[in-house]
């Protein structure tokens, strides 16, 4: 039943973003009750975007860009307006679609959920490959400052968007003749050869004026000036640095043990299976009269032969989260389910069937498998576990207190970094020079916020300490001026040769082109061109010469092929101009089964993702979207 969930891997990888994001310093309840009290930055036909919520989203974002540079980005670039209104449109498009899915009556049940969640190798034990802990669920949201509510909120949403993409793709439908015509159109080989015109060889035919260097210098000064600079001293206060000065005496461990252990005592799962008769959202007290007849129908006769529930659920009940297993909702404890299956639930007894029992969902027909006792495992099996769980609670405790004397101390003590030093134990590190747009050499300074505080007026002319400014999850630093260079021109006769090169390549390159464009000319009169052509080579749109662009290939596949040979021209990225000669075309053969059937399901995946992209760009046209420019500004 869960093969969705099971084949997506997207949504691995969007209950790995939930925990990963830090929510070091506030919970992610807050996430769900819209921050108003620090604004909105947008809303959704009545709902809140809030700025909390655009923050966190834009930090993630300029996080994933990071690492696709490999840390080597302007950082100007990542709190661009291009990038925030990105992260804007997506938060949008995100709640358009959660409120598509709601109104297109998609429902991930509890049942749903906890069988997701269960599946997940972070709340598994044996390193993810043994049996579901709800002590490491709980722990590794705790750890990182999430409530279960919220978590299961989040993840309920991004399923029920999910299912939502999905069937609106699967709609998609793609005709035979469709296919056939990408399939030829796709397979066709052209047998291609080429003569180049290298820019290199015309630079010898280059003149390069006096004036035209001067004006491209006139033109172009910014580019040529020295930028202002920095040289600083920094210290960083991590997590990290805190972390290793924790132990965990042994006595607080046999404590937290005991305290484990009592709450682990008397604990039990229990195992039911069930049947839905579900009833829609605004249903008339008519239909839940019949759903509730329906049941009582169901009930009788499940009692009557309890051996076949599992035949009577997989044939009759509504639940798409279980109806395939036979209604098995697997081993879950207490207030996993809603409240009103989850009170029926735990006061029956094994093999008793009970019911009907009405939640929001509809009416249930319940059949209690087995309950068994959770057991509670010995000090030696939880020792580590318990030793993670109390040095990250110590951690958080003495970093949130670090952080706090770190920020005074740099303040109260503008002019040296000296004091967080002796008092931490951290090192004062020492930048080379630095630009506004930072420094591949103390990549930590490349925060904007840092930038921002070095390059002012205070922390130039003063060399005070800046203020300590969180560049990362947990990891803090301050930093002071204490060498400058101002921004300079420089002149015309340093940047001379520099000039004459760029001006001479571009020359070149236009040279080339033209050259190339007049004999393409020739050769389209039946001319010829008197070129050295390179050994033809077969080549598809798909399976084409190393290092041709897919421009090059556009040109040649849209060549007018019906007299041979047939020719094409294209500038490529290095500023050479292509003749390209098509001297065959091959057409391809009809698909077999296997072509067809490989074919067809890329072709409806992409139409899926488009017309899935359409209906829900039709929503959010429909939708009323208000946005808060004001809050949303970076300077807010």
């Amino acid at each position: 039943m869960f093969e969705y969930f099971k084949s997506h891997k997207v949504i691995t990888g969007i209950i790995l973003f939930l925990l990963a994001i830090p929510f070091a310093f506030f919970g992610i309840d807050f996430y769900f009750r819209g921050g108003d009290a620090i604004g909105q930055v947008a809303k959704v036909d009545g709902t809140p975007i809030s700025q909390q919520e655009f923050a966190q989203a834009l930090q993630s974002r300029q996080e994933q860009l990071r690492e696709a540079m490999d840390g080597r980005v302007d950082q100007a670039m990542l709190d661009s307006p291009e990038v925030r209104k990105a992260v804007l449109d997506a938060l949008v498009d995100q709640q358009v679609s959660y409120r598509a899915a709601i109104e297109s009556g998609i429902r991930v049940s509890d049942a749903e959920l906890a069988k997701v969640i269960a599946e997940l190798p972070a709340f598994r034990e044996d390193g993810g490959k043994g049996a579901f802990s709800v002590q490491l669920y709980e722990a590794a949201l705790r750890n990182r400052g999430m409530s279960r509510e919220g978590f299961e909120a989040l993840l309920r949403r991004d399923l029920m968007v999910g299912r939502l993409r999905t069937n609106l793709a699967a709609t998609a439908f793609v005709p035979g003749q469709v296919l056939d015509r990408i399939y030829r159109i796709r397979s066709q080989q052209r047998e291609v050869s080429q003569a180049a015109f290298d820019p290199q060889q015309m630079q010898s035919r280059v003149k390069v004026e006096d004036a035209e260097i001067q004006t491209y210098y006139d033109q172009h000064k910014d580019e040529f000036r020295i930028p202002e600079k920095v040289s600083v001293e920094y210290a960083v206060l991590s997590y990290d640095h805190v972390q290793r000065q924790v132990q965990v005496a042994p006595e607080a461990l046999a404590a937290a043990y005991e305290e484990r252990k009592a709450a682990l005592q008397g604990a039990e799962e229990r195992r039911a299976r069930h049947i839905l008769v579900s009833v829609p959202q605004g249903a008339t007290a008519e239909q839940k009269a019949a759903a509730r007849k329906r049941a009582e129908d169901l009930l009788a006769q499940a009692r009557k032969a309890p051996d076949s529930f599992a035949e009577l659920a997989s044939e009759h009940s509504q639940d798409p989260g279980s109806a395939a297993e036979g209604g098995d909702l697997g081993f879950v404890p207490r207030k996993q389910m809603v409240k009103p299956f989850d009170d029926a639930m735990f006061s029956m007894q094994e093999g008793e069937i009970a019911g009907p029992v009405e939640t929001q969902y509809g009416f249930h027909v319940i059949k209690l498998e087995r309950i068994r006792a959770t057991p509670v495992p010995g000090f030696d099996e939880m020792k580590e576990q318990l030793e993670a769980d109390l040095r990250t609670q110590e951690t958080n405790k003495r970093f949130a207190e670090a952080a706090e004397e770190f920020s005074n101390l740099v303040y109260e003590q503008p002019d040296t970094l000296q004091p967080v030093a002796e008092r931490f134990g951290i090192e004062v590190q020492k930048s080379d020079w630095l630009s506004p747009q930072g420094s591949e050499s103390a990549p930590l300074l490349n925060h904007e916020k840092v930038l921002d505080a070095l390059f002012k007026d205070e922390a130039i002319k003063d060399r005070r300490n800046i203020e300590a400014t969180e560049i990362a999850p947990t990891l803090l630093l301050s930093a002071r001026v204490t060498d400058h260079q101002p921004s300079k021109e420089r002149p015309l006769t340093d940047v001379r040769g520099e000039i004459v090169q760029l001006l001479t390549q571009e020359k070149a390159a236009r040279l080339a082109q033209s050259a190339g464009e007049a004999k393409l000319a020739a050769l389209g009169k039946g001319e010829d061109a008197g070129l050295s052509w390179s050994t033809p080579e077969m080549m598809s749109r798909d399976q084409r010469r190393e290092g041709l662009t897919p421009e090059a290939a556009r040109a040649i596949f849209s060549a007018d092929t019906a007299k041979l040979p047939a020719y094409a021209g294209h500038k490529l990225d290095d500023g050479r101009y292509v003749v390209f000669r098509i001297s065959r075309v091959v057409e391809a053969s009809g698909m077999d089964a296997a072509q067809r059937k490989s074919l067809g399901r890329q072709v409806e995946q992409m139409a899926g993702m488009e017309s899935a992209s359409s209906a829900l760009e039709s929503q959010k046209r429909k939708a009323e979207v208000e946005i808060n420019a004001k809050a949303l500004d970076r300077a807010s």
